[in-house]
């Protein structure tokens, strides 16, 4: 008997919320959403994601960094696997690749990813960061 995977997605745009539950529930995952970072915060006393994925401007243009940094710091989440995802490149053309590998170790992120990204790619990085890599032919 396998275990459902719990992937929580946290991002301000309600679409791209939406459109993630839609895929990964269909892909046999439980998808947990939160809106911004109080709201993942209150979520995550109670539940126990197998990986999040968090959107880096929310409230904040750094929320998402400063919310991987405080989830960290919490024993229960200590290796669960984080990924950022950020529209920063194609909305300003600026790249994190000289700062990234710095941002990454402040926060204990354990990947960073520029969006737009498909939820074929994105499915890609949650299999292998949890280890629920599938023969999936798509």
């Amino acid at each position: 008997m396998t275990t459902t995977k719990k992937i929580l997605f946290i991002d301000d745009d309600r679409d791209f919320l939406n459109s993630q539950s839609i895929f990964f529930s269909n892909h046999g995952y439980d998808v947990l959403t939160a809106d911004g970072a109080e709201e993942a915060l209150k979520l995550l006393e109670t539940a126990s994601p197998d990986i999040m994925i968090l959107d880096l401007m929310m409230e904040h243009f750094d929320s998402g960094f400063r919310l991987g940094h405080q989830i960290r710091t919490n024993p229960r989440f200590r290796d669960v696997p984080l990924v950022m995802l950020s529209g920063v490149a194609s909305a300003t053309g600026r790249r994190f690749d000289q700062e990234a590998e710095g941002l990454k170790k402040w926060s204990k992120l354990d990947a960073f990813l520029d969006k737009p990204i498909s939820a074929r790619e994105l499915l890609k990085v949650i299999e292998e960061k949890t280890g629920t890599a599938r023969n999936v032919h798509a």
